[in-house]
């Protein structure tokens, strides 16, 4: 008896799950440097650790929360998005508490299409985009971000009967950024041909020079988009599990109906953290911006020296690497950075099979493996 639905006959392996299986074997033999996963190693600021270790002595905090986050981090988050973006949002209507962002870019599609309905989304891409179209009964639709355009988004590629468009930007894996201009063509698009965007701006945060912009700052985007917010990479709390989604006020509500039927708010403690976060963000989010920007750059250096093409666009803790010509796929160069360095990288096809003739670098283990990774691939 097959005891699976015919769904899952679509997935593969879980990318970041073959990345797992392939580093234990590695490490069996020599030393492993993980560049694969985008999984913070600093710690979160002691602030917000601290928040989080007061709240737990509240006899109410281990209670259940409520389903669209608690009020109190609600509004810490509008008041941080008002004096970073000026942008005003309802913390009423406005946005819904998340156990992490994921779940709620994986819920989105169920909430908003039916059976059949275009989810376009780009791609090389997070693997939930696609996932959650699937999950509804959509028909995922991917638009390639190519390099000639910078891995941006072109308008023209977005078909016209499309429901919900899916973007990331700042982008995963690539690190392309987008500018005001065309963050106003894919809002009168969506206007023109009556879709959804859902921007997924988990490095919104994680810039090095000029800040990004939400799409939320663009006149008219209130009417057709939500905005996906993530508490795991600006402040390095992957594991805690807190995010928000911000904007349209339909587009929230349903949203929130779906999760009242699934799962709760997020842990109040963590909120009590969050908050702390969001209320102090101008002072504890530069330090860790730093760090990363700091690594992105010796990487960069280091890879251009020895002749590999990288791309950073400024932002992320990602460097998007082309694979040497020597190499006819992405997964045989990782396979090979393996086997001779111990570096392991995520091909860029594990994305999207735009992603193919690419790996993706992370930026997130210590500096010594960092410069330890470095000797490495400079004996290749």
């Amino acid at each position: 008896m097959n005891f699976s639905a015919n769904r899952l006959s679509e997935f593969g392996s879980y990318a970041f799950a073959e990345l797992s299986a392939l580093k234990r074997e590695v490490a069996l033999k020599r030393r492993v440097i993980d560049m694969g996963v985008g999984d913070p190693d600093i710690p979160p600021p002691k602030e917000i650790q601290g928040a989080l270790v007061t709240a737990l002595g509240d006899i109410d905090t281990h209670r259940y929360a409520d389903y669209q986050g608690d009020f109190f981090v609600r509004k810490a988050m509008a008041k941080f998005f008002l004096n970073r973006y000026k942008k005003k949002l309802d913390p009423e209507t406005n946005m819904l508490g998340l156990i992490g962002s994921k779940e709620g870019i994986c819920h989105l599609p169920l909430a908003v299409l039916n059976p059949g309905d275009i989810g376009a989304y780009t791609e090389p891409g997070y693997p939930v985009y696609h996932a959650g179209i699937v999950f509804a009964g959509g028909t995922p639709v991917p638009i390639p971000l190519r390099e000639d355009n910078n891995f941006v988004i072109n308008p023209d590629d977005i078909p016209d009967n499309t429901k919900l468009l899916w973007v990331n930007y700042p982008n995963n894996p690539t690190s392309a950024c987008i500018d005001v201009d065309l963050w106003k063509r894919l809002v009168d698009k969506a206007h023109e041909c009556d879709f959804i965007i859902a921007n997924d701006a988990a490095y919104i945060e994680t810039y090095f020079e000029k800040p990004p912009h939400s799409i939320l700052e663009i006149p008219g985007a209130m009417d057709v988009a939500v905005e996906f917010h993530s508490l795991s990479k600006t402040f390095c709390m992957t594991g805690w599990r807190i995010g928000f989604v911000i904007g349209n006020e339909r587009i929230i509500s349903a949203l929130a109906c779906l999760k009242r039927y699934i799962d709760s708010g997020p842990f109040r403690a963590v909120q009590y953290a969050a908050k702390n976060a969001l209320d102090n963000y101008f002072q504890l989010a530069e330090p860790i911006r730093s760090i990363f920007a700091r690594r992105v750059k010796f990487w960069l250096d280091t890879l251009r020296k020895l002749g590999i093409e990288s791309f950073n666009f400024g932002a992320t803790f990602y460097v998007w690497s082309k694979v040497p010509q020597e190499f006819d796929t992405a997964s045989n160069f990782a396979k090979h950075l393996l086997e001779t360095t111990g570096i392991v990288t995520m091909p860029g096809s594990a994305m999207g099979t735009t992603g193919e003739g690419f790996v993706r670098f992370s930026l997130t283990l210590p500096d010594e493996d960092i410069k330890f990774a470095a000797e490495q691939i400079s004996r290749l």
